[in-house]
């Protein structure tokens, strides 16, 4: 069972998102929350596999100390970065902010499921199906 933790602060996009990750049977929703405050106090001890992260916080700074936190209290934790950005802007701020994967808020529930595996697995190290 994957634990899934969301940090985003659309109330429509971080709802809909944990809708369809908890309609899959590998996949718990361990906590949702809109600001970095909250994600920064409250992550550790929900103990996720993977944290997805808002790329705008509401600010860029607010979504870095996140990942920050969550490297430094949760090492094994793989982080997802979402944004409404084109794909290969995304990529980009995805690998300067240091996360594990992307994947666009346009994605449908496949995708979005699929994409939290597939960082899960990449940062255990186990093979990507």
């Amino acid at each position: 069972m994957l634990r899934v933790y969301i940090a985003d602060d659309s109330l429509g996009f971080g709802t809909l998102a944990a809708a369809w990750l908890e309609a899959h049977d590998d996949i718990e929703v361990v906590g949702a929350v809109r600001s970095a405050a909250e994600a920064i106090a409250e992550v550790a001890a929900a103990r996720p596999d993977v944290v997805i992260l808002d790329r705008l916080l509401p600010q860029p700074e607010h979504s870095e100390q996140v990942l920050e936190h969550v490297r430094a209290t949760l090492p094994g934790a793989a982080i997802l970065l979402v944004s409404g950005m084109p794909d290969e802007d995304l990529a980009g701020e995805a690998r300067s902010a240091g996360a594990d994967g992307h994947v666009s808020k346009a994605a449908n529930a496949e995708a979005l499921a699929d994409a939290v595996r597939r960082v899960a697995a990449a940062r255990s190290g186990d093979p990507a199906d």
